[in-house]
This record gives structure tokens, sequence and C-alpha cells, in this order.
């Protein structure tokens, strides 16, 4: 890897511990019935590893070509699911940009193998690749629009955060909303929703079990907050490595 050993040590420990993360949000999300992007947590996990790998070779877990099709693959996924937006009467301008963010995510990520690949066999005639080195870039054009692209996406997500709401607010409105709605189908007609409501209410606040917990947190979504940390950490370290390839 070129560049400052410790610098890359830093970005692949960062990128560890993203995928670590967007790891369990996997699991917390199976466990406790809460919604998140599983296919972007999925795709985070798998783009930590890849990167930490590229970042320090002794991280390296897969083979030489495997993540190539991993994230071509990815990325003709994102790119359908931008044109089923695109088509939809409902498309939101956040999930097309969301679409368009990962599927550059993933094209930068096979520019990335490809080029360090070959620049490997070239230098070894063998099969293995080496790590990172500058001057990889086969297209030194191709890298810095992909490198600015996802850095431009950084700035837009950061510029977001404030937006977003966090995990625990959601969690507190998914709970205040449950009796409500609990009282409006069971009230009937009259004030019988109303005492239903208020049962419910003060059933709840009884009833301070963690089963009970984690039940009024059962639908709120996981963390939006710190799953747009994890693109804004993984947009940097991208641009990082395709800026030291140049």
């Amino acid at each position: 890897m070129a560049g400052e050993s410790w610098l890359a040590d830093t970005f692949a420990g960062i990128m560890i511990i993203t995928a670590a993360y967007c790891a369990s949000r996997l699991v917390v999300s199976r466990r406790q019935h809460r919604p998140t992007d599983h296919q972007v947590d999925a795709v985070h996990v798998l783009m930590g590893v890849a990167m930490a790998g590229m970042l320090v070779p002794r991280l390296r877990v897969f083979w030489a070509g495997g993540w190539e099709i991993v994230f071509g693959a990815s990325a003709v996924w994102f790119a359908w699911l931008m044109i089923r937006a695109l088509r939809s009467r409902n498309a939101v301008r956040h999930q097309l940009s969301h679409h368009l963010q990962h599927v550059l995510a993933c094209v930068a990520m096979v520019y990335m193998f490809l080029a360090v690949g070959s620049a490997a066999k070239a230098a070894s005639g063998g099969s293995g690749m080496s790590g990172m080195a500058a001057g990889t870039a086969h297209y030194p054009t191709l890298a810095l629009f992909l490198a600015f692209a996802l850095f431009g996406y950084v700035v837009w997500t950061a510029d977001r955060l404030p937006s977003l709401a966090p995990g625990a607010a959601l969690a507190a409105a998914s709970a205040a909303l449950a009796p409500v709605l609990a009282g409006a189908v069971g009230g009937g007609d009259g004030d019988g929703g109303t005492v239903v409501a208020e049962e419910n209410s003060r059933s709840s606040l009884r009833d301070d079990s963690p089963a009970q917990s984690g039940r009024r947190r059962s639908g709120a979504p996981l963390s939006p907050r710190l799953s747009a940390c994890c693109e804004i950490a993984m947009g940097v370290t991208m641009g990082y490595m395709l800026i030291l390839m140049l």
C-alpha cells in the first residue's frame, strides 16, 4: 500500500468497525423486527471488508477476482432499483439519489479492484494482488471523476444529517403511537376508543418488562443517522483510495 502506513491502518480499522456495525444492524433488525435497508447494510459489510483488505493486504479474505463479481452484480442491482424508481409515479428524489450513490460506490469498487489486479499482474507476472500503489489507475480521469462524485455525496449526506430523526426519537414516536392505534382499532363508536387507548397507555406504563420494551421499539427504524455516518465514512475512504491510485 503506497502512502503513509498509519493512515492506511486507520482507514482499514474504520472500515472493519463500519462493517461490524452494519452486520449488527442486520442482526438487530431481524431480532427486534425493526426496519432497515438490508440490501444497503449487507453491501456496506462487504465494502468494509473489501476496502480493509485493499488498504492492508494482510486483512484480505477473498480470492483475486471474486470481489469484482460481487460489486459488479451489486452495481447492476442498484442501477435496476434506480431505473424502477424512475419509472414509478411515486419516485422520490432522495430515493433516486440514494440508489445512484450506491451505484457509484459499487462501480468505484470494481474499478479499484480491476486496476490493482492488473497492476499486480504486470509487476509480478503472477495472479496475486499486492495492494494499492500510486500510478495504478489506468484511466486517471475516471478515477478522479469517481472520487469527486463520492466526495460530493459525502457532503450531501452530511448536509442531510440534521434532518434525519435520531433512532431514540423514532422509537419514542412509535411507542406513543401504538396505544392510539390500538384504541382506534378496538374502541368502536363513541368514546370507547379513547377509553381503550387510555387503558392501554396505563397498562404500558405498568408493564416495563424487557419484552414490553421490545414491543414498543418494534417498528421504529434503526438509527438513520448512524447509517448515514457509515455512508460518509465509506465515501471518504473510497475517495482517498481513488486519489491514492492517481
